[in-house]
């Protein structure tokens, strides 16, 4: 049995990974498609994704949490789900399909639409199989077919660019290595486990699962709409072109997210949880500390960002995307709201408010919709780039009032920590203003980060005592997932 220190290190590892490779492939994408072939591109894998949740339905978690309670269990569940996504992922290949054709797109997209359901139902069959050595303890493996999906993915991708392979092609890299990833986890299941990704169509098993899966669906589902609906709105409404500059900021702005507020939140459940039940205490003093370190790298980034918005989407993209600088700062404003989003989810989560959770996301994504319909025909990507900040800012005054509930708010706490960061951040982007235009964006940002950390360190803001935190956070996930 893998030990779980060990496991979660290698999960964080080829999740860091992984973001960081998607980034950096898709940059390449963007400067080799142009903004117009890259908004097809992306407007094509947002549709598909929009319908996948379709195909697992929500079973991952179930299948994780049922194989885990009972092991000697493991082949039926695994067989039932397994066949399950088969048929819902042919379904789904269909529905988007007609739907395209409805919606009366290019031929290009429409092709585009078609194999990117491919990867999406290759993903979505690894998934499951992955899902069964989460039930047995064993990210080992995940981890590596993680590593090995991203890697193949961007050599094949930088092939093909080199060749000057046409938009069509470019989805190719991504089937390619959702193929090495189910083949992985088709061959670690068979090595490891004994089994075979056989389906099997046990309705009484299914039936039983379905039942524990919806409320999973509802909330995967909402999260699919967040991460989806603006790209699939803005392509409907406008033009691929204003596809392409919105991905591009988005891009930039959501990998800041990924790998700072999602490590966070994967350190801070477990402790949540464990505290809810033992100390209300340590629990407001846990919640306090971590709403404090992602606003300590959230208001910088407000600042950073926008000081420096044109040199960064001229320097990684090209000048022909310079449109996007608009949403890049609107997304620099978004981000803390991100950041608190997702501390806030998994408190509500933790403290076992899992249904107000999925109902204030379900409330917050109806009104981001309702945002962009109204802003998009106006403002265009800025406008899809508005309705992400104010509908983030809407749902944590809605997290707030529940977060309430549970833990009571040090306001003084807050207000003080909060003018300590934005005098350093304000100081900083000063800086960056001034220098912007003198040295090139990394050495800016470089300088920038150092006055930034050298104000908060002479200012108080950071002590030895968070660092000593910080630590224990990372041991106590260690010792209690």
């Amino acid at each position: 049995m893998v030990s779980t220190a060990k496991n979660t290190a290698y999960l964080l590892i080829a999740y860091i990974y992984q973001k960081v490779i998607a980034l950096f492939y898709f940059i390449l994408l963007a400067r080799y498609l142009g903004a117009e072939n890259f908004g097809k591109y992306t407007f094509a894998i947002s549709f598909v994704t929009l319908f996948s949740a379709l195909i697992d339905f929500g079973l991952f978690p179930v299948l994780n949490r049922e194989i885990a309670r009972n092991k000697s269990r493991t082949k039926k569940y695994f067989s039932a789900v397994f066949g399950f996504n088969i048929v819902a992922g042919i379904f789904v290949l269909i529905l988007v399909s007609v739907l395209i054709n409805v919606l009366n797109y290019p031929s290009t997209t429409k092709a585009l639409v078609y194999l990117s359901g491919l990867f999406i139902l290759l993903d979505s069959l690894a998934l499951c199989m992955y899902s069964v050595f989460r039930g047995h303890l064993n990210l080992k493996f995940e981890s590596i077919g993680i590593v090995a999906h991203k890697t193949t993915m961007l050599i094949v991708g930088v092939i093909l660019m080199a060749l000057g392979a046409p938009l069509v092609l470019m989805v190719i890299p991504l089937i390619v290595g959702s193929i090495s990833y189910v083949g992985n986890a088709a061959l670690f299941l068979k090595k490891k486990l004994g089994l075979l990704p056989k389906p099997r169509f046990n309705i009484k098993v299914l039936k039983a699962l379905l039942g524990l899966s919806w409320p999973f669906f509802i909330a995967v589902m909402f999260g699919k709409l967040y991460a989806t609906i603006d790209t699939i709105l803005l392509s409907y409404l406008t033009k691929d072109i204003y596809v392409g500059y919105y991905t591009a900021a988005q891009k930039l702005g959501f990998g800041f997210l990924l790998l700072v507020a999602g490590s966070m939140s994967t350190a801070l459940y477990p402790a949540f949880s464990y505290y809810f039940v033992r100390s209300k205490s340590t629990l407001s003093q846990l919640f306090h500390k971590g709403i404090f370190y992602l606003l300590l790298i959230g208001i910088p980034l407000i600042f950073g960002i926008t000081a420096l918005a044109r040199p960064i989407i001229v320097f990684i993209y090209g000048v022909e995307y310079v449109p996007a600088v608009s949403a890049l700062m609107l997304f620099a404003l978004a981000i803390p709201f991100m950041f608190l989003d997702y501390v806030m989810g998994v408190f509500l989560n933790a403290v076992e408010m899992q249904k107000i959770n999925t109902m204030i996301h379900g409330i917050g994504a109806v009104i981001f919709i309702i945002l962009n319909l109204v802003f998009i025909p106006v403002w265009f990507h800025t406008g899809a780039a508005a309705a992400v900040l104010i509908s983030f800012a809407l749902l944590i005054g809605m997290e707030l009032y529940w977060v309430k509930k549970v833990v009571a708010l040090d306001m003084n706490y807050f207000a003080k920590k909060f003018i300590l960061i934005f005098t350093a951040a304000l100081v900083m982007g000063g800086v960056l203003l001034i220098i912007k235009d003198m040295v090139h964006v990394l050495v800016a940002t470089m300088i920038g980060a150092l006055v930034y950390f050298g104000v908060s360190y002479i200012m108080g803001l950071i002590n030895k005592d968070d660092i000593v935190f910080l630590k224990s956070l990372i041991r106590f996930k260690h010792s209690k997932l």
